[in-house]
C-alpha cells in the first residue's frame, strides 16, 4: 500500500509540474533579418525579386508573408492608411516546426502590366511578416523603388 501511495504522489507531482510548464506561454515574437532587398533598393519591372533573409524563433516558426504595395501616396505604417496600390503582391509561405531557416528565392516577379495596363514605377513598401506557432508576429517594412531597367548581373 505504501508503494501505491508513493506512486500516486509521484504522478501528482509530475502532473502538477507538467501543467506548470504548459502555462509558460511563448510570448517572444520571431526574429526577421532581411538581407535583400535592402532599404531603398530597386525592384525592376519584368524581373524577379531577390529575397534573402533569416527567420528564427525561440520555440517554433509557423509562417512568413511578403506584402509589397504602392507608396505613391506617401503613407506610413504607424497609422491606418489605405494605399491605392497600382501593383501589389501578397503571399504566405509555411515554415512550420522550424526554429530557424534561411530563405533565399526569386519567386516574386514584378509584372510589366496588370490587365493590360503598365504598372506604375515609383515608391513601394516591402513588408515581411513572420508568425510563430504561438501566434506572435514580427514585421519588417522597408521602402523600395519599382523601376524600369535590369538588375546587375552579380545580384
Amino acid at each position: 500500500m505504501k508503494q501505491i501511495s508513493t506512486v500516486l504522489i509521484a504522478l501528482a507531482f509530475t502532473a502538477f509540474f507538467s501543467s506548470c510548464a504548459e502555462d509558460d506561454n511563448d510570448t517572444t515574437p520571431p526574429l526577421i533579418v532581411l538581407i535583400e532587398p535592402a532599404d531603398d533598393d530597386t525592384l525592376f519591372i519584368g524581373h524577379g525579386v531577390h529575397l534573402d533573409m533569416e527567420l528564427s524563433d525561440d520555440v517554433k516558426l509557423k509562417s512568413y508573408k511578403i506584402d509589397i504595395h504602392s507608396n505613391l501616396d506617401g503613407h506610413d505604417h504607424t497609422k491606418s492608411a489605405t494605399a491605392n496600390a497600382t501593383w501589389s503582391f501578397t503571399k504566405a509561405w509555411d515554415v512550420s516546426g522550424l526554429r530557424n531557416t534561411d530563405i533565399h528565392h526569386h519567386e516574386i516577379i514584378v509584372p510589366t502590366k496588370i490587365n493590360g495596363v503598365p504598372i506604375a514605377a515609383g515608391d513601394y513598401h516591402f513588408a515581411v511578416y513572420c508568425t510563430d506557432e504561438a501566434g506572435n508576429e514580427s514585421k519588417v517594412i522597408i521602402d523600395v523603388v519599382v523601376g524600369v531597367g535590369a538588375p546587375d548581373e552579380d545580384e
